[in-house]
C-alpha cells in the first residue's frame, strides 16, 4: 500500500486503498500544539463573558438537578453529572476577575447554566472628568 503524507506526529493519515481509514484520520485531525479535536456536532458547553460576569451554558440531557456536582477549587470550576450510566464531566479555569462566591447555578429542560459575577474591581467603570473652569459659548449675535 502507498501511504499519503504523515503528520508532524508521524502518525499516517490512511492510505490510498483505504478511504475509511483516511475519512477517520481527516475527521479527527488535532492541529500541532493543541488539544481541540474537530467535530461536526455543536459543542457541549458554551462559555459567554460580559461586563458583569461569565455565563457558562452546559448540555446535560437528562441530568437531575440531585444528580449535578458543582465545586471550585484553586479557579477551577468543575462540572459533573451523571445519568444511568452516561457520565458529564467540564473543568473551567475561571479569570482571577471573577468571584467565585457569586456562583450560581439552574437547571431547565436539560440545560445547565452557570453564572458567576466578576469582582466589583474588574467591573469596568465611568470616570467622571473633572475641569479647571466651565466654559459657555456665546451664541448672540455679533454687535
Amino acid at each position: 500500500m502507498t501511504n499519503l503524507i504523515s503528520n508532524r506526529t508521524g502518525r499516517r493519515f490512511g492510505t490510498l486503498l483505504d478511504p475509511a481509514r483516511l475519512l477517520e484520520d481527516l475527521m479527527t485531525w488535532q492541529p500541532a500544539g493543541s488539544e481541540v479535536v474537530w467535530s461536526a456536532m455543536s459543542a457541549p458547553m458554551i462559555v459567554e463573558h460580559s461586563d458583569d460576569g461569565v455565563t457558562i451554558t452546559v448540555d446535560m440531557p437528562g441530568v437531575d438537578a440531585v444528580d449535578i456536582d458543582l465545586t471550585v477549587e484553586s479557579g477551577v470550576l468543575a462540572i459533573a453529572g451523571k445519568r444511568g450510566e452516561r457520565t458529564y464531566n467540564f473543568n473551567v479555569t475561571l479569570d482571577e476577575r471573577i468571584d467565585p462566591n457569586t456562583i450560581e447555578a439552574k437547571l431547565d429542560k436539560g440545560v445547565l447554566a452557570v453564572h458567576a459575577q466578576k469582582r466589583p474591581e474588574a467591573k469596568p467603570r465611568k470616570i467622571m472628568v473633572n475641569g479647571g473652569t466651565q466654559k459657555t459659548l456665546d451664541v448672540s449675535e455679533p454687535k
